[in-house]
């Protein structure tokens, strides 16, 4: 799982508003303009949410936090509406066939920005992932602490946070008097979160860590006003801000917070939930028919792994052999530290065979981290992180070390590759890489190419040759079939109204995964409606363009160059991808 835009606008934490950029002198010919408007938009994203700015490596905004208010969020509309009208003004036929798929991703870009407020997530925006009570925490990942200056600005930072949650808190009241609450789930998950943060106090807390980043030739008195100031920012605002949220969460939301999880059961959730489907798959298919391609996809991979069942000579059939496979201690690892080294040597392994099979490899590092207690126990098996837009940090693939005897050993392997290399970390950093293109393009990111792509690189491991037992062949298609039930899961939940209960047994009855994440899966499907559909939509676009191209191609058919074309414009939505891929074809075919 890549940060998503949902996420990393969960990091968006409360500052100014503005206008959009513009300047007097107007440009020379349409791709000029184009040029304008793509930096533009760009610019107003960085002062827009400054945390995203810190985190892409553009530090002028690093004292600034988020408006998340009404007046904010009305601004903003009419900020991107301006931004639309002057793509709008721009003669397409005169645009260059690269600078026609700007044009396009940023249309599309615009009109999404556009239409999601017309749904008001905020009002039941509960996240125990990535919401202020986790990515607030996670500051000093990204913030600068090297000079006094930087300290200062995170001393600002924390002062402004219990705006950020006096706003956040307001959001969910409006909610509240117009029946669009969160589910119970969540609201439990991030009271327990908040408490935790609360009782483990001012000088235990994750932020705790920039007193030490204080410059060592920074003078005595110097010293101490920064340190109390940062303390002061955390004991006296940070914490109680918090405190006053987890009460508002436990007294006035949780009593009437939805029992029933699906988005469906609130008023317009469906079609809320009709526009997350079009957010996050571009792929025109309805909440039915995805349900319906998850059934499907989910018998056609069973099918596979019965064959692997039958090798193994276990008596009775694949669901006994799996419930075998999850209670066998030597699948499972004995340390936090195992889970560790096996991630890294997996990521060394394949980052080794990258060559074969792509002509273009990132010059990024990837790196494995443990994901941070305050949050593991929340979080999922691992998530990947990309590079800022100086490249000054390396790609992170986040490993979740939390109670590792539930890790499986098995399924290590296809989740290394999907979330490093050839990965997010592959399709990242190169995007990151690529100067030619807009800064919107690098850095933004549609989920169903994100997200297939990595998924389709699960199966791309397989003849990579990184899968060397049946176990670990299992393992991949465990997480294939995990995809392929998100479909049946997630649209189950959120059109057709299911229980967690009904959710949680679908997914054991189909998938060696253990308990701790299936139930934290299926949290996740509850507070992000649609996002978990991506993956397998995406997968199966990619896979097909491929078949396409290894049939009219034929001898011809260049699995390096199929894939630098698949990840030379960034994140790209499906559409664009399959315009891209067949004027690919096209032109292998006249060479």
């Amino acid at each position: 799982m890549r940060r998503t835009r949902m996420a990393a606008a969960a990091l968006a934490l409360l500052g100014c508003q503005s206008a959009p950029v513009t300047r007097s002198e107007p440009p020379a010919t349409p791709a000029a303009a184009l040029a304008r408007l793509a930096d533009d938009y760009w610019e107003w994203r960085m002062r827009e949410f400054p945390t995203s700015a810190t985190r892409n490596g553009d530090h002028r905004y690093d004292d600034r936090l988020t408006d998340v208010g009404p007046e904010a969020r009305a601004a903003r509309g009419r900020d991107l509406r301006a931004f639309r009208e002057r793509l709008a003004a721009l003669p397409a036929d005169r645009l260059s066939e690269p600078d026609r798929v700007t044009a396009d991703v940023l249309k599309v870009t615009l009109d999404l920005e556009i239409e999601e407020p017309d749904h008001g997530f905020w009002q039941w925006n509960v996240d125990q992932m990535f919401g202020p009570q986790v990515s607030f925490f996670q500051l000093l990942t990204f913030h600068p602490t090297g000079t006094e200056q930087d300290l200062e600005n995170l001393a600002a930072r924390l002062e402004a946070f219990p705006r950020h949650l006096d706003q956040y808190r307001r959001n969910l009241a409006e909610g509240l008097r117009e029946k669009r609450v969160p589910p119970r789930v969540a609201v439990e998950r991030v009271i327990a979160q908040i408490r935790r943060h609360v009782e483990r106090g001012a000088d235990k807390s994750p932020l705790a860590e920039a007193l030490a980043r204080i410059p060592a030739e920074t003078p005595a008195a110097r010293r101490e006003a920064l340190a109390a100031r940062l303390r002061s920012g955390l004991a006296g605002c940070v914490l109680p801000a918090l405190s006053r949220l987890g009460d508002f969460l436990e007294r006035e939301l949780l009593p009437v917070s939805r029992t029933e999880p699906g988005v469906c059961h609130i008023p317009g959730g469906r079609e809320a939930y009709a526009f997350r489907i079009r957010q996050h798959t571009r792929d025109g298919l309805t909440a039915e028919e995805l349900h319906r391609v998850g059934l499907e996809e989910v018998a056609s991979i069973r099918k596979e792994m019965e064959t692997i069942a039958a090798r193994a000579e276990r008596p009775g059939d694949l669901n006994g052999y799996l419930e075998f496979v999850e209670k066998d201690p030597r699948n499972f690892y004995a340390t936090r530290e195992e889970v560790l080294d096996d991630a890294r040597r997996l990521l060394e392994e394949a980052t080794a065979k990258l060559p074969r099979f792509f002509g273009k490899l990132p010059k990024t590092p990837c790196v494995v981290k443990p994901i941070e207690e305050y949050r593991e126990r929340d979080a999922v098996a691992a998530f990947y992180e990309g590079p800022p837009e100086d490249l000054s940090r390396p790609g992170v693939y986040w490993s979740n070390t939390y109670e590792p005897g539930t890790r499986s050993r098995y399924n290590m392997t296809a989740l290394t590759v999907h979330e490093a290399v050839p990965g997010h970390h592959l399709q990242i950093a190169l995007a990151t890489e690529s100067k030619g293109l807009p800064a919107f393009r690098r850095h933004g990111g549609f989920t169903a190419y994100v997200e297939g792509w990595a998924l389709y690189t699960e199966r791309l491991a397989d003849e990579m040759g990184m899968y060397r037992t049946d176990l670990e062949r299992l393992g991949m298609l465990t997480y294939q079939a995990w995809r392929a039930t998100r479909l049946v899961v997630d649209t189950g939940l959120h059109a057709k109204g299911w229980s967690r209960d009904q959710a949680l047994a679908v997914m054991k009855e189909n998938l060696a995964i253990s308990e701790p994440e299936i139930v934290n899966e299926v949290d996740r499907y509850i507070i992000w409606p649609g996002q978990a559909l991506a993956y397998k939509v995406g997968q199966r676009e990619i896979q097909a363009l491929r078949a396409e191209a290894e049939k009219a191609l034929g001898g011809k058919f260049d699995l390096r160059a199929f894939h630098d074309t698949v990840l030379a414009n960034g994140a790209i939505p499906l559409e664009t991808l399959r315009g891209a891929v067949r004027r690919w074809i096209e032109s292998r075919q006249r060479s």
